[in-house]
Parts: structure tokens; sequence; C-alpha cells
């Protein structure tokens, strides 16, 4: 099982081990290169921390800006939530702290990446949209090599 899943993850990192690193410090990036959780070992598309910590696999809408990434996350497991994301402050979730979020809400940035603050688009579009503009891309990359 080792060789094979080793090639088959240095197959799949050629596609899934790109990134964006976006000027609020936070990534956009695949969970892994090869996820054997996933129908076709497709990994998907995360929202990561500085530090790499995932915020949530899928996020929708996700906004994206030059001090915060924010959105509605949609949790495997558990309750989703409105987050809004910063390098200063980490995840701040609307239900846990309404008055830092609102705080937070009112200086996102005026310049919005990927999409306008009027789109509302999923952790996927975005990151295909980023990827293609080129602006954001990373050669370092917090990024797994296997996830089951």
């Amino acid at each position: 099982m080792g060789i094979p899943a080793l090639s088959l993850s240095g197959l799949y990192s050629l596609k899934y081990g790109d990134c964006v690193r976006l000027p609020s410090g936070a990534e956009i990036g695949y969970e892994a290169n090869v996820n054997f959780r996933n129908s076709y070992f497709i990994p998907d598309a995360v929202l990561r921390t500085v530090a790499g910590d995932i915020i949530a696999k899928e996020v929708f809408p996700i906004h994206l800006t030059e001090f915060a990434a924010f959105g509605w996350a949609w949790p495997e497991h558990g309750n989703d939530f409105m987050f809004i994301w910063t390098q200063e402050t980490g995840v701040v979730k609307e239900v846990e702290n309404p008055d830092l979020y609102n705080r937070l809400s009112q200086d996102l940035g005026e310049t919005y990446f990927g999409a306008s603050k009027d789109m509302n688009v999923n952790t996927l579009w975005i990151f295909n949209q980023l990827k293609e503009q080129g602006r954001f891309n990373s050669d370092h990359c917090n990024t797994k090599l296997l996830t089951w």
C-alpha cells in the first residue's frame, strides 16, 4: 500500500499541491494532495490560517480583502457559523463574540480579491479564480500529503 499511495500522491501533488497566499496572510489550497475519503480521491479546497490550521472546508459565501477572510463556514461536523478571520484576531465567530465580530466587520478593507463583495462564491471557485489570475500563487503550501 505504501508505494502505490506515494506514487498516487506524487501524481496528485502536481495538480493539488497549489495554493494562494493572500495579502491578509490567509491561504487557500487543498486539504491534502490525496484524500482517500472522497470519491476519486479528490481533496477539498480549504481556507487556512497563517499557521496552516483549516478554518473550514466549505465556506459559502467567502470574501477576501487585504485585511480579512470572512464568510459562512459549513463544517463537516457541528453547526455552520459566520466568521471573520484576521491575522491579529484569528477566527472570530459571530455567535461567540458578536461585539468583536461587528467591530471587525466595519473595517474589512475596500479591495476584494477573486470576487466582488456582491458575488456569492464558494472556496473552490474563488481558489480557481485566484490561481488563474496568478497574483497570489505560492510555492509554499501547508498541504498534507494524504488524508483518510
